[in-house]
């Protein structure tokens, strides 16, 4: 077993200094309110993933990003060009979630697209445009 070697201290300082923490830790840990006999305790907040929806103005839509990765994830380059009825069935035999299904499927009959982004831009969702 190797001994840990400070370059500020020596070993019985840093046992010293141990003790320390551990003393104050132990000593504040009586300060803290215990939650089942206390009514002062703090309510429990929001948790993210009620609050990640919240729909800030200036912040990203989650929603919106979850659907455009679902439909790269799913529809793979090899499948352009494809009509709105071969990218259902290739969503079906991919086994894609329902959200994604139900846009594509609100395409007018006969669309046909060539890519993902143009697949994006013709189901109404936002594109992120890349920074030069």
């Amino acid at each position: 077993m190797s001994q840990q070697v400070s370059a500020t201290n020596g070993p019985a300082e840093d046992d010293l200094i141990k003790r320390q923490d551990r003393s104050e830790i132990l000593g504040h840990g009586q300060e803290w309110p215990d939650p089942e006999d206390s009514d002062q305790w703090p309510d429990q907040g929001i948790w993210a993933a009620e609050a990640r929806f919240a729909g800030t103005a200036d912040g990203p839509d989650f929603q919106v990003i979850e659907l455009r990765s679902e439909l790269a994830r799913h529809l793979y380059r090899t499948t352009f060009p494809a009509t709105r009825e071969q990218l259902v069935r290739t969503l079906l035999d991919r086994q894609a979630e329902q959200p994604v299904l139900d846009l594509v499927s609100a395409l007018p009959p006969r669309t046909t697209v060539d890519s993902v982004g143009e697949l994006t831009r013709a189901v109404g969702l936002p594109v992120e445009e890349r920074r030069a």
